[in-house]
Formats: structure tokens, C-alpha cells, sequence
């Protein structure tokens, strides 16, 4: 009779747990859509209800502290504009009440142009303990491949070369655990041991389009030790979602020392994972988007370049590769006309 009724306590705890996180994410996709609607309609005044009165805004390393000061600012940036958010994904953890979002964006000036400014952007919103009202706010603008598009009709940009893995279980302790040793192993310089927390099909985003392999990935650490010495990444935030346990979102400090200026640089980071198989098979980043001074040391930036450049030549080796083989069956070609090879 004793097992009976714990066994139904914790049916009925589980029941409660569910259901709490039912509302937190319903609550929290709610939110995201009302902060949407603001944008879009320019309607701030509704920020009133959505916001914390001390909360903190964040926008590409820009702090403004305050619920009214954080409408007059966003208010200042986007009176005269027209902004279309389109959401790529959100992830939710109902525990922390955090809530991680990506967008692809388009904006316009009402006062002098017809075409659109094509970018992208995210969010890391963490929530009020006591209500669903945002007491802190991270805002990343991708500027680095920011296009124009004649309308809003352009249809919207996919992630092509990417198709999600079918979910797999990591617990948040697990997850917490591998990226303190992937982390580790950079800041050691163990190209060996980072590389084994790398699936040989990873793919690396920065906003748009970068498809590397896991080769791509060994070449760039090595080109970035050639160039930066005590690198330190540390982790401000991890956001886990209980209903897709193998992605997460983290906020990474970012930082090195630059071996030939001396100069130290850093910068915060929101990234994105997929983990397959205990190593990371999608990994898409967004850096602070201020190019101030202090920022040309921009460490990952430099990294991800790195990457960019890897993967170029990459493509170019493969081309040759083809190129030669077609050339060297041409001569093969030739050789069957060339009196004395011994074809008739």
C-alpha cells in the first residue's frame, strides 16, 4: 500500500512538472511574439507590460538599464523604420525561465528607401522569477552579411546543408560537461583532444552560409595558435531545452592575446549547438556587432574567418583535384594517337 501511494505521488509530481513546463513555454513563445509584435507595429508603449522596471538591455555590447530608458532607446532606433522579424527557431528552458531566439530580419528606412535591409539577429532573454516579464535582454546583429532585397516578397533564406539529427538524450549535467572540456581543451591548446569533440561532418555557421568539414576546423585552430596565445572562453550562459536535449545555446566570453601586437581581445559570443554522438555537428555564432577599436582584436571573429578561408581552399583543392584527373584522362586520350604507344 506504501509503494502504491509513493508510486502515485510521483505520477502526480511528474503530472505537475509537466504541466509547468507546458506553461512556461506557452508563456514564453507568448512573450517572444508580443516583443515581436511591438517591433514590427513600432507600438513601445506596450513595453510597459512585457518588461521588468529595472530590466537590463543589452543590444551589440550597448547597456541601457531601466524599463523606460530601454523604450526611449529602442524607440529612438526603430520610429522611422519598418522591421519584419522572421524566426528561424527558439529554445526554451523552463527551469531558468531563459528563452534563446534567431531571426532573419528586414529593415527599411519609411523616409527614403523602397528596399529592404536583409540581416539577421538573435536573442537571449532571461525572465523574471515571478512573472513572465524579461529582466534581461541580449540583443547580436549579424552585420557581415547583411543584403539588400528589392521586397518582402524575396522569399526568405534557408539553412540549406543542414538537416537535424533525430533527437538524442544528454542531460543538462551532461551537456554542461562537454562544453567545459571542449572549452578546456582549446584554452590548452590540445588541437588533438578539441578535435575529438568534432563531428567529421560538422557544419559551422556564422549567420549565412559556411559549410566546413571537420578538417576545416583542425586547420583553423592550428592557423589561430599561429597567430593568438592564452585564449580563455567562459561560459555566462547555458540555456538547455528538456525538449530537444542535444541543442543548446550558450553566451561565451571570447578572449586571446594577439602574439604579434600584444594586444588583448574579446568579445561575447551567442552560439548555437547541435550535438551528435557526443560531438558538435552544428554550430552557428553571432558576435557582438561592435566594430569600435577595442574590437579589431575580434579573437573568434578571427577564428571563424579562419574557417571561411579553410573551406575556400578546401573547394579549390577538390576543383584541382578534378581538374587534374580530367586533364590527365585527356592525356591518356592523346596518347592512344602517338604513333608508338603501341594503340593502333
Amino acid at each position: 500500500m506504501e509503494n502504491e501511494n509513493k508510486g502515485i505521488e510521483e505520477l502526480e509530481l511528474k503530472a505537475e512538472l509537466d504541466e509547468s513546463i507546458k506553461l512556461c513555454r506557452n508563456k514564453s513563445e507568448e512573450l517572444v511574439n508580443n516583443l515581436k509584435y511591438c517591433l514590427e507595429t513600432r507600438d513601445f508603449e506596450k513595453f510597459n507590460d512585457f518588461f521588468d522596471p529595472k530590466a537590463v538591455l543589452n543590444r551589440c555590447n550597448e547597456e541601457v538599464i531601466g524599463r523606460n530608458l530601454i523604450k526611449s532607446f529602442i524607440s529612438s532606433l526603430y520610429i522611422d523604420k519598418e522591421l519584419k522579424l522572421y524566426k528561424i527557431r527558439i529554445l526554451i528552458d523552463s527551469s531558468q525561465r531563459h528563452i534563446a531566439c534567431e531571426w532573419v530580419t528586414r529593415r527599411r528606412d519609411l523616409n527614403s528607401t523602397n528596399q529592404y535591409d536583409q540581416g539577421m539577429a538573435s536573442w537571449y532573454l532571461k525572465l523574471s522569477p515571478n512573472d513572465y516579464t524579461v529582466k534581461t535582454w541580449y540583443i547580436w546583429i549579424d552585420k557581415v552579411f547583411e543584403q539588400m532585397v528589392p521586397s518582402l516578397d524575396t522569399p526568405i533564406p534557408k539553412e540549406s546543408g543542414w538537416i537535424p539529427s533525430p533527437i538524442q538524450y544528454y542531460t543538462r549535467k551532461e551537456m554542461s560537461e562537454f562544453l567545459r572540456l571542449r572549452f578546456q581543451s582549446f584554452e590548452e591548446e590540445d588541437i588533438e583532444l578539441w578535435g575529438s569533440y568534432i563531428h567529421d561532418d560538422i557544419i559551422v555557421r556564422p549567420p549565412w552560409n559556411e559549410l566546413v568539414n571537420k578538417n576545416c576546423c583542425i586547420e583553423a585552430a592550428k592557423e589561430f595558435f599561429n597567430h593568438h596565445d592564452t585564449p580563455s572562453i567562459s561560459r555566462m550562459e547555458l540555456l538547455y531545452d528538456e525538449t530537444i536535449p542535444n541543442w543548446c545555446v550558450y553566451i561565451q566570453i571570447f578572449s586571446s592575446t594577439n602574439r604579434k601586437t600584444g594586444k588583448k581581445g574579446e568579445d561575447i559570443d551567442f552560439v548555437f549547438n547541435e550535438v551528435v554522438d557526443g560531438k558538435v555537428h552544428y554550430w552557428r555564432s553571432y558576435f557582438n556587432a561592435n566594430f569600435n577599436q577595442i574590437f579589431t582584436e575580434n579573437n573568434f571573429n578571427f577564428f571563424i574567418e579562419t574557417l571561411s578561408r579553410c573551406t575556400k581552399n578546401q573547394k579549390n583543392y577538390e576543383k584541382k583535384e578534378i581538374l587534374d584527373s580530367s586533364n590527365n584522362n585527356n592525356n591518356n586520350n592523346n596518347n592512344n594517337n602517338i604513333m608508338g604507344s603501341g594503340k593502333d
